[in-house]
């Protein structure tokens, strides 16, 4: 899949916010600090402990962070929504090495909400997660690896599939145990096609009945946010975070983990498998998307520049493009801007027709031919054995099940109901 490589961002200026910004530093599990900002809301609403919202940038593939993190903590349109509902914002940075799909940014994203937890009044029950395009699928992978402390979680143009190709760690959708979901995709998406998004939301829906998915007109940018910021605004003062009194949890990491007051040791990849433990549903997806195979470019006032290409079976390499060559029309489209080249293949599918014009060495030649073939691929790469655990308290028991799991404990102090002693548990493995 085509990932920008900066960050992608729309608005209608700076917004009208009343409150206030102040940029920290984070020193990450790698050693490097890096910038956080929370913006906190006008003091006559912020007296008494309020929502947090945290969110999560695009592009976090980049070698290089934010030069201007808090002029870009500025511009974002979200301080509407953060005004009108009384919330904080916080905004982490991360770059290559610390994503939002591996270990160091995500524990720099979790040791940030402590840190504002400590700084401000935060309302611990209402902690959301959002994030745009790579911070949209940044929110699928938290949610499904690390969800316990959020109320809720709002996916913008997002991808289940870049949190599963990209992530450390294998996804289960089960373990969003019913948390709610707000989830925005555009109806004309150039990196993420509606056609590839909707299955994947299906999907999640099948095992969590607390989803919301709408699909507004737009490309690959924020412009619907004010025409869905009532919704928004609903998501964050309904939901709040609520306790768990069942859960269900998948893992195939080896390292010990706690989903609220579960705590699971690992995986025992020497046991069998449970009867009741089936294999965790996969679907497949079909990749209709049209696709030039470039990958990377320089976009110049002249056009863009093809600097690598994705392999040598990309669609532009196989119509005679070569490194070096700068293309300046997509059929009758001139190369006007950096994203010239995405908006005319979002209107196409695999195996449609183009022409494009090159200029090399002075020449202008036009290049015709047809686009990738489309293909099947899995939503979720499950390549390890899982372990899987199912637990539910009533009264002071709690009815567990396992498969594969190293071991477990139950945290009486974490429970719904509070569990004086030790909890009485009860295996009930078929």
């Amino acid at each position: 899949m085509y990932r920008l490589l900066i960050f992608l961002w729309v608005c209608t200026g700076l917004q009208a916010q009343t409150g206030s910004f102040k940029t920290f530093q984070q020193v990450c599990t790698d050693g490097k600090e890096r910038p956080f900002v929370v913006y906190t809301p006008p003091k006559e609403v912020s007296k008494k402990p309020c929502p947090l919202l945290v969110f999560l940038h695009g592009a976090v593939g980049n070698p290089e962070l934010n030069s201007a993190p808090e002029k870009y903590a500025q511009k974002s349109p979200l301080l509407s929504i953060a005004d009108q509902e009384g919330c904080y914002v916080l905004f982490p940075f991360g770059q290559k090495g610390a994503t939002w799909f591996d270990s160091v940014g995500t524990q720099m994203v979790m040791d940030e909400i402590a840190a504002v937890k400590k700084e401000f009044k935060i309302d611990a029950q209402k902690v959301f997660l959002s994030g745009f395009s790579d911070g949209g699928s940044g929110v699928y992978y938290l949610s499904m690896t690390q969800p316990d402390p959020f109320a809720g979680f709002i996916v913008l143009n997002g991808s289940m599939k870049v949190a599963s190709m990209l992530g450390e760690e294998e996804l289960f959708v089960g373990n969003t145990n019913q948390k709610p979901f707000l989830i925005i995709n555009t109806t004309a998406d150039m990196l993420y096609p509606l056609e590839q998004i909707k299955p994947s939301v299906d999907l999640l829906k099948e095992v969590n009945n607390n989803v919301t998915f709408r699909t507004p007109e737009g490309n690959h940018f924020m412009s619907y946010l004010p025409q869905e910021e009532g919704v928004l605004r609903q998501f964050v003062r309904e939901k709040s975070r609520q306790a768990l009194s069942q859960i269900v949890w998948e893992t195939s990491s080896k390292k010990p983990q706690q989903i609220a007051w579960l705590k699971i040791a690992g995986v025992d990849t020497l046991s069998p498998r449970a009867a009741w433990h089936l294999p965790a549903k996969n679907i497949k997806i079909w990749n209709n998307k049209a696709d030039l195979g470039l990958k990377n470019i320089r976009f110049t006032d002249k056009g863009i520049e093809v600097v690598r290409f994705k392999s040598d079976t990309a669609t532009a390499k196989r119509m005679g493009v070569k490194e070096g060559d700068l293309l300046i029309t997509l059929e009758r489209d001139s190369v006007n801007n950096a994203f010239a080249m995405m908006e005319y293949s979002s209107k196409k599918r695999a195996g449609d027709s183009l022409s494009l014009e090159v200029v090399r060495e002075g020449k202008t030649l036009t290049l015709k031919g047809k686009y990738n073939a489309g293909y099947p691929y899995l939503l979720f790469r499950h390549h390890r054995p899982s372990a899987k655990i199912e637990a539910r308290i009533e009264g002071k028991q709690v009815f567990v099940r396992s498969s594969r799991v190293a071991g477990y404990e139950i945290d009486p102090k974490r429970t719904p109901v509070k569990i004086k002693g030790k909890p009485e548990v009860l295996k009930n493995n078929p």
